[in-house]
Order: C-alpha cells, then structure tokens, then sequence
C-alpha cells in the first residue's frame, strides 16, 4: 500500500516511519526544503525514543523517502494522510483555507481511489467540507472517501504509543472507509473505535478538557487538603474505586451534581470559603449545573416558537418527603410558567409525594392534549412506555430527553414506528426516523 504523509512534523514522522517499517511504501512530504533537505541527509529535527531505528530500518529496505513535491506524492499514493498544525487567524479562529486550497489542488491528481485521512487538529465540520469541496471539484463520491483520525500521541513516547495504541478513533459515515481504515490499521491495531466525523473531530478537543478537568479538581482537592491537615494523595488513590467515579456511570442531563450533591456542594463550597482555587471550582460547577434547565427550555423553545398558552408534559422524579433540597424539574417548572406555559407532571417513583398541584397519574393522561413531553428522570421502567398511547396523546410528538434515557439507535426504532421527533443532550435530532437532522429542518 502506497502511503503520503503530509507534514514532516513529530507525528507525520513518527507515522511515516512506523508505517513504512511494517511494509508500507510511505514519502513524507512538507512545504519547508530545508526539512526535506536535512531529513533526506540524515538529520532528525526532533527525539523520539525509538524512532531513528524505525526510520534507518524503513529507508535501508527503501520504503521511506521525504520529498517538497506534494501533488506528486498525493497523485502516486492511495492513501493521504495529513498531519500538518493549522494556523490561527488574529481573532485566534483556526484558518483552514490553506488547507482547503491544497485539497482543491489534489483533485487534480486523483485518477484512483483516494482514502483522505485527516490527523491534523480540525475544528468540527472539517471532513465535511472537505466531502463537500471533493464533490464540487467533480469527483465522484465512489473515487474517495474522508476518514477523521484524531492523533493522542505524547510527546517522548510518540512511537510507542501509535505501535501500541489503547484505541484508534475514526470518524466516517461510509461502510466501504470503515472496511479500508481496518485494513490500513491492521498491522498496528484491532482497537478501532467508528464515530460520525464531528464526534471524531471533537474528541481530541474533548479529551484534553477532560483530562484537564480532573488535573484541575486533583489540584483544587489539594488546596483544600492542607487547610485540614489532609492527605491529596491518599484521596485520590481511593477515587478510582468508587464505582461512581468510572466514566461509563457518567452522563450529560439536565443536572449533572442532582439536587441532593448540590446541596452538598453548597455546603461544602462555605466550608471551605478560604480556599480560592477550590471556592472558583465550585462556582464554575454550580453555574453550569444552573444553566442546564434553561438549556432545556430552548430546546423547546427552538421547536415551539413561543412557549405562551402551551402545555408541556414533565416525567420528573420527586425527592424524598421532608428533604429541603428542591429537583432541578422544579426549577423548570417556574421557568416554564415564566413563559406562560401550563405544566402537567407525573411521578413514576411516586404518587403519594405531589411535585406539584397538578401531578397527574396515570402517565398517559399526563400527556393528553400536551404540545410537548419533557423527560427529566433516570427510571428505568420509563423504557417500556407505550410510545404509541404517547405520541396519540400529544398535540405535537416532541419528547426532550434531559437526561439522554434513551440511545439514539432506540429512538430510531421508535421513530421508524411513530411520528415522533426526539431531542437529548448533546446529540443529533431524530425526526420520524429519517435520523438526525438540525432544529432548523423542523421548524
């Protein structure tokens, strides 16, 4: 297989090299002669523990070669691989029009299928207008594909961690690009992970927030350890076996803290007023936890126009009896009447606790003539709900999940059965199961 690997930058050589050592034909191409002059000489700009043995061996056997000519090598490969960094523009924006402009000039060399694979750090909706600047340069969508690929390799142990990556992220919406990543990775990894391409385009992005985040609450933890004489170290040692604290019992809703913890953070937040970093931390936190029920009330705004003279439905769960702490369905439900709604609520833990004077039971009679459903609890049972009793009973079938109870896949099977548009956080619309679609299509 015939490789081109643009930018001959830490990860472009570490690519070029690991590929072509396991039998690829790969030539790494860059702008800058005097770095194809030095490499083509010997010279290695950068260190990489294990790297010069990867290339001495990939050139000794004449499967690596560096080259200024890029549309030649993008002409002779089946496979373009870009690791080049993108510029910022003065309003630090990345400016992808260079890039753009030589992706124009590539499909002038395209006589055979080319795989486009997109490593460089790309803002979300790049592999789509890179489809899209393809097809309006006149090729055929059978002549290409797009893949993003995402790089996480660290600085110092670049070689070892692409040979031995713990997952491989590909964004892609074609089967036949998911068939060819597989064999393009095959030497290396089994370990792939397929996605559409803005959630691969973003996960590098999320994964330095993320990881930065909990740097950042170890540190605030910290702080707050020595104001009492605690140990930072031995807190965190125990984190990780708190079920709670793996990432798969994590989820974005309407209230991440629950209005029991934020309480609790509340109280903690006073308690450790002395503390700047910690008491910021918790400001940021409680601010975002706030935000996320008038998030909610867009999304319906955004499908209703008004929410003046509505009625919305609430699935909610009630807190426990006595308990001060009031549920984020609470908070909607005064921003609702705001708006000059009328709220209907149903309980599935209880009827016994009213949320609210007009709390009805059963279910399906909560949502009768409603304009629209709002999802706002984590019951299980709510997954054997008679989606057809429910779209019958609501004057517009538009159900807004706060707290992403259902997969998308699920709701695509409900959707193919009813009329049923479905709105959740922080994923696509889905629209009488013609998939996902954009608030504007159904407005």
């Amino acid at each position: 297989m015939k490789l081109a690997v643009f930018g001959a930058n830490e990860i472009g050589l570490t690519v070029s090299a690991v590929f072509a050592s396991h039998g690829y034909d790969v030539v790494c191409t860059d702008e800058d002669r005097d770095q194809i002059t030095a490499l083509n000489s010997g010279e290695l700009p950068i260190y990489e523990e294990g790297l010069p043995e990867l290339i001495m061996k990939a050139k000794s056997v004449g499967k690596l070669s560096y080259s200024v000519n890029r549309l030649t090598a993008a002409s002779e490969s089946d496979y373009l691989l870009f690791t080049e960094p993108i510029p910022v523009d003065e309003n630090n924006k990345p400016d992808l029009s260079a890039f753009y402009r030589f992706i124009r000039q590539i499909t002038i060399t395209v006589r055979t299928h080319k795989t486009f694979i997109i490593k460089s750090a790309v803002p979300p909706g790049t592999a789509s207008e890179i489809e899209a600047i393809l097809l309006e340069q006149g090729l055929h969508d059978r002549s290409f594909d797009v893949v993003s690929n995402p790089d996480f390799i660290r600085k110092g142990s670049a070689v070892k961690d692409f040979l031995f990556p713990s997952r491989v992220i590909l964004g892609t919406s074609s089967l036949r690009a998911c068939r060819i990543m597989e064999t393009f990775y095959a030497p290396l990894s089994n370990a792939l992970t397929y996605m559409d391409h803005s959630s691969a385009e973003l996960m590098r992005y999320a994964y330095h927030t993320y990881q930065s985040m909990k740097v950042s609450c170890l540190t605030m933890i910290a702080g707050v350890a020595e104001n009492f004489g605690a140990d930072v170290e031995a807190i965190q040692s125990a984190l990780p076996s708190e079920p709670r604290s793996h990432d798969h019992s994590l989820h974005p809703g309407s209230c991440f803290l629950g209005f029991e913890k934020s309480v609790e953070a509340a109280s903690y937040r006073t308690m450790i007023k002395e503390s700047s970093s910690a008491n910021k931390m918790f400001e940021a936190l409680e601010g975002i936890d706030q935000y996320q029920p008038e998030l909610l009330i867009q999304k319906l705004k955004d499908f209703l126009g008004t929410l003046q003279g509505t009625t919305i439905a609430i699935f909610a769960s009630a807190t426990l009896k006595g308990f001060p702490a009031l549920p984020p369905s609470n908070f909607v439900i005064k921003r609702l009447e705001e708006e000059g709604a009328t709220v209907r609520t149903f309980d599935p833990i209880t009827e016994e606790f009213q949320l609210r004077e007009n709390t009805v039971s059963p279910m399906y009679e909560t949502v009768q003539d409603c304009d629209a459903l709002l999802l706002m609890t984590e019951i299980l049972s709510l997954q054997h709900v008679n989606w057809g009793k429910v779209v019958d009973g609501l004057k517009l079938p538009l159900l807004v999940d706060g707290h992403n109870l259902f997969t998308l896949d699920e709701m695509r099977k409900i959707a193919n059965s009813f009329d049923l548009i479905y709105c959740s956080i922080g994923r696509p619309n889905i629209y009488k199961g013609l998939g996902s679609i954009s608030v504007q299509s159904v407005q």
